[in-house]
């Protein structure tokens, strides 16, 4: 199975109505990863939003060429040329988002040359996850916040997640948002906050404080870049759970802020964090510590199979701001009343269709 080529296609995607009011301006893309083989067998990975129009030129030009020929069964050791060719002191953002996607390209190769299923392939822990629903989203008015995330719960969704620190929103009328829609909910159902890294420690304890009787799940990156110490001093001081990591990129990250207990949930993402390799790391070092696990930061289909495969997986996040990607599917994975139910087909799960 020897690597013959590496391309890369970047996609821009049509924005949700409510997503307006996300930070960072290349939100609506999604960089999409093939790796091909003499064997004429191929495997597709993605990655996206931030920096995704540098990370196409390493994949197609960069990994491409120094993996022309290498055996694509060996993902350790092509991980190690490349951290040897292209970081080998150490790095972040673009090379990680790239690695990230060839990474699940590889896994999904690997899967798909043994006739297996990816889940199956990394454990079999579980053919069902369960998801939550990412849909509170900050273009939203109360009115249509409040029906979004009825409706996900009506579905059968764990939970409904909404946004706080976006939108040009302050901390009183965040506030005011998260208890209509715990009004308008109930006391059964999951309702998260995510920040989005949007927060000051001041401003994150007293949104926290404000909604402390709404029965918060966790409240998800509340602070400006993610920071250990602020996470765990924000976790001693607020009565709700914390969640961060959706698109950390260093395995240190996730080690000292388990060990530091900076979080009551983990929240890795395969597309972001390293690819797949990375993620059964973050999963082993989360069942360690006993911290559940929560997927974030969208692209749902890179995840499922890790998040099923392993005994540690936990949830998966279902991003209401990504459903555009869908429409660019030939092999989707649909979950149904709140559960992702892996496909018994070769592979990862998902495949793009082909446009050329």
């Amino acid at each position: 199975m020897r690597i013959t080529r590496i391309t890369a296609t970047l996609e821009r995607l049509a924005a949700t109505e409510g997503a307006r009011g996300y930070a960072g301006l290349e939100a609506p893309a999604v960089v999409r990863c093939r790796v091909e083989t003499e064997d004429g067998l191929g495997g597709s990975g993605v990655t996206g939003r931030f920096l995704a129009g540098q990370v196409c030129p390493l994949l197609a030009e960069g990994f491409d060429a120094a993996l022309r020929g290498a055996d694509a069964r060996e993902i350790e050791a092509i991980r190690e040329r490349l951290v040897q060719r292209f970081a080998p002191r150490g790095g972040a953002g673009v090379f990680v988002s790239a690695l990230s996607a060839l990474d699940i390209a590889l896994w999904d190769l690997r899967a798909r040359a043994l006739g297996e299923p990816l889940w199956r392939l990394l454990g079999g822990a579980r053919r069902s996850v369960p998801c939550y629903a990412t849909v509170g989203l900050p273009g939203y008015d109360e009115a249509a916040l409040i029906e979004a995330c009825r409706s996900a719960v009506a579905q059968g969704y764990r939970g409904a997640k909404m946004l706080v620190a976006a939108g040009g929103r302050g901390v009183d009328e965040d506030a005011a948002r998260v208890r209509a829609v715990r009004r308008a909910l109930g006391p059964g159902p999951w309702l998260m906050l995510d920040a989005n890294c949007g927060m000051t420690i001041a401003d994150a304890r007293r949104l926290a404080l404000l909604v402390a009787d709404c029965d918060i799940a966790w409240f998800e990156e509340p602070v400006h870049g993610n920071d250990i110490e602020s996470l765990a001093a924000l976790r001693r001081a607020i009565p709700m759970p914390i969640g961060a990591g959706q698109m950390m990129q260093s395995l240190g990250w996730f080690r000292d802020a388990l060990q530091r207990g900076a979080v009551d949930w983990i929240q890795p993402n395969a597309a972001f964090c390293g690819g797949i390799s990375t993620l059964l790391r973050v999963l082993a070092l989360a069942e360690a510590h006993g911290i559940p696990v929560a997927h974030a930061g969208g692209l749902d289909i890179a995840n499922a199979a890790a998040l099923a495969g392993h005994a540690h997986g936990g949830l998966l996040e279902m991003h209401g701001a990504q459903h555009g990607m869908r429409a660019l599917l030939a092999e989707d994975l649909v979950p149904e009343g709140g559960m992702m139910t892996l496909p018994d087909r070769p592979g990862i799960g998902f495949a793009f269709r082909e446009t050329g």
